[in-house]
């Protein structure tokens, strides 16, 4: 590691030299970590001290070749400031310490005992058992504590132990991903507003009429506004599944409820409301007849039916659509 080489292949002086504003120098490296701090003491430590400007012929000794990316041991020496051999044991030495006092524990490799694999997992913060991980308290917006998954997260952090996660990493990663699921939840519900309201707009004229349906079929159904909504969410991500945009299950959904709202208005004018969903085929085929003749003695309905947006036009509109689905039916049938 850089650490173990008296403050780093020189990388150490070049950071320290912008903070300095540039000025880096010998003075950087003497101003550096562990190993550095033994320069100055090298240096007074009695060896002949060479010319001004001149290199100590020792350093000729060094090998000048560099070793993939870091720089080679004479070009190294030189960054330190190091002026005899003194100095260079003296970091050597420091830094053996340092390593040594900071508790660091060799890196179990293949084929290493048990015992050592506890050792590093202690080492490395892992818990002894599953109940050193902490789940994080979530709370929404109000205030309340959103309830976590706990079969699903026990099984995760039992995993998290088997494969030796430290605890202060796991339960960040779990306070993440935890957040992430929120965010990615708000995001959605946005989302998904934002296409209910580019539905409503799409309707026009309709737009009245059509609520109105939704909230005949909600009544009707005996459906909260929580499960409307339930609804129109499983839509939007199935569209989702299926490659397509939310907003397609969007429009989906309210039409679908539009529809059933419709077919209940109608239902009750027609039928007087017998609770069925819709008229049948011949039943809408007859309304449609006597709509025409009703038009043709009245201008008024007749403008009334060829308007988007009226009731005339709505129960118009579905009469046909059911009328047409009911010829359908009987050709095939045939």
């Amino acid at each position: 590691m850089a650490t173990s080489e008296g403050g780093g292949d020189g990388a150490g002086a070049a950071e320290l030299g912008e903070l300095l504003g540039g000025a880096a120098g010998t003075g950087d490296a003497g101003a550096g970590g562990g190993g550095d701090a033994g320069i100055g003491d090298g240096g007074a430590g009695g060896g002949s001290e060479p010319a001004l400007g001149a290199d100590p012929d020792w350093w000729g000794t060094l090998s000048g070749d560099a070793e993939g990316e870091n720089a080679s041991h004479r070009d190294w020496v030189k960054a330190t400031g190091v002026k005899d051999v003194n100095g260079l044991v003296k970091i050597a030495r420091d830094n053996q310490t340092a390593l040594r006092d900071s508790g660091r524990v060799k890196v179990p490799g293949e084929g290493a005992s048990a015992e050592d694999v506890a050792a590093f997992h202690r080492a490395i913060g892992v818990p002894e058992t599953v109940e050193g991980y902490t789940l994080p308290e979530v709370k929404d917006a109000a205030g309340n504590v959103i309830p976590l998954d706990q079969g699903l997260l026990g099984k995760l952090l039992s995993k998290a132990l088997g494969h030796g996660v430290p605890a202060a990493a796991m339960n960040g990663v779990i306070a993440d991903f935890v957040q992430l699921q929120m965010d990615d939840a708000a995001q959605f519900d946005n989302d998904l507003k934002a296409a209910a309201q580019e539905w409503v707009k799409g309707q026009g004229s309709a737009s009245t009429a059509k609520q109105a349906a939704i909230s005949t079929a909600a009544r009707t159904l005996g459906l909260s506004s929580t499960e409307l909504i339930a609804v129109r969410n499983a839509l939007a991500a199935n569209a989702i599944d299926q490659g397509g945009k939310a907003g397609d299950g969007v429009a989906k959904a309210l039409n679908l409820f539009a529809r059933i709202g419709e077919g209940m208005a109608e239902d009750t004018i027609i039928t007087g409301g017998s609770n069925r969903f819709a008229v049948t085929g011949s039943e809408a085929q007859g309304q449609l007849d006597a709509m025409k003749v009703q038009a043709g003695k009245d201008p008024a309905f007749a403008k009334a039916v060829g308007t988007p947006g009226t009731p005339e036009n709505a129960r118009w509109t579905r009469l046909q659509d059911q009328a047409a689905n009911w010829k359908v039916q009987n050709s095939l049938a045939g």
